[in-house]
């Protein structure tokens, strides 16, 4: 498993992310690939953030607000 793989996992593990969004160990992806597929808007929020962070070079903090922003104004 890749390190932005497992990054993904300990995020969406975090206890505050499963009980806030309820996720299901069935749903929880086991890479950022399918992660960034995914239906459920706080999975594909944090593989963006994740994606964006592992990336050579890395993407500003700028850059990753706008990319989250641009994506969560769509998926609503």
């Amino acid at each position: 498993m890749a390190r932005k793989d497992d990054i993904l996992k300990s995020f969406l593990t975090h206890e505050l992310i499963e009980n806030k969004y309820k996720l299901k160990k069935e749903e929880m992806p086991s890479t950022v690939r399918e992660a960034l597929n995914s239906d459920i808007p706080i999975v594909k929020a944090v593989a963006l953030i994740v994606e964006g962070l592992e990336k050579s070079p890395t993407a500003t903090d700028n850059e990753l607000r706008n990319s989250v922003l641009q994506f969560l104004n769509t998926a609503i």
